[in-house]
Order: C-alpha cells, then sequence, then structure tokens
C-alpha cells in the first residue's frame, strides 16, 4: 500500500483491474504513445465556424435536424454576416417553419446578448418568427422590445 494524497487514503500496488503499478511512475489516461495518436486538428476562428454553420442552414442537402442544430447553435455568434443570413433564412421560409422559428430564436438571442435590434426587420417580422423573437426579447432585454409589443 502506499499513500496517495491527504482525502485520498491508502492505494494497493495494483489497480483496479488487476495489473501491476510500478511505484514512482505517473499514471496517465491515454498510454498510447504520441506516434499512434490522432493529431488535434487546428482551431478554426469564429467567424470561420459561424460561416460554415450558416453553409449548413443553407445547404438544401443538410437534413432537417443538422439545419436546426446549426440555426440554434448561431445564437452565440453575431455580427454582420450571421445576423443578415438569419434574417434571409426567416424571410425565405415565409415566417413560419421551424427552421425560420429557430433563426428567429437565435436572432433575438444575439440581439438581447448585444443589445441592439434591426428595427427595419423587427417591423417586417410576423407569424411565429415574430413570436420568437419577441419572446426571447421579453425575458432577456425587454428594453429592446417596440412599444407596440409591450
Amino acid at each position: 500500500m502506499r499513500d496517495c494524497g491527504r482525502d485520498r487514503g491508502a492505494v494497493p500496488d495494483e489497480d483496479l483491474a488487476g495489473g501491476a503499478v510500478r511505484e514512482g511512475t505517473a499514471r496517465t489516461t491515454d498510454e498510447t504513445p504520441p506516434e499512434g495518436r490522432a493529431e488535434t486538428p487546428p482551431e478554426i476562428s469564429p467567424e470561420e465556424r459561424a460561416a460554415l454553420l450558416v453553409g449548413i442552414v443553407d445547404d438544401p442537402t443538410a437534413r432537417e435536424n443538422e439545419k436546426y442544430g446549426a440555426a440554434m447553435y448561431l445564437e452565440v455568434f453575431s455580427g454582420p454576416l450571421v445576423e443578415s443570413s438569419l434574417a434571409r433564412i426567416i424571410r425565405a421560409e415565409d415566417f413560419t417553419s421551424v427552421l425560420a422559428q429557430h433563426c428567429a430564436e437565435s436572432l433575438g438571442g444575439i440581439w438581447a446578448r448585444t443589445g441592439h435590434v434591426d428595427q427595419a426587420f423587427v417591423a417586417e417580422l410576423r407569424g411565429p418568427a415574430k413570436n420568437e423573437v419577441f419572446g426571447i426579447l421579453r425575458v432577456r432585454a425587454p428594453h429592446l422590445l417596440p412599444p407596440s409589443a409591450l
């Protein structure tokens, strides 16, 4: 038995699977040698990630669940590309589809987080997409709602 720290008590010299543990050897969760490990892909910028997500939502061959997921995840981004793409998709979906509602929810979340709204597009909103945007703003940033929505 050896002491493994103040709160962990003593641990047998064998691991739980019955293999021997050598004294003085650090245990790791990944025993694969470096040459056998997959390389970590390079990080992509938030702008690139947002563009890829917009591409998924726009892709006519993408599955619905992929489009919905991408539309919802766009809320964590902001900027002209994201906001204009979400507005364009909401319009193209006639403000009523499930995809339009996911896009509207993301757009409302972006506006609540950034503290500004596109007044021209707010005036255009209708149906379920309007309900989504106004619902998000009502909870997260009521000061951004138009007076007629209060």
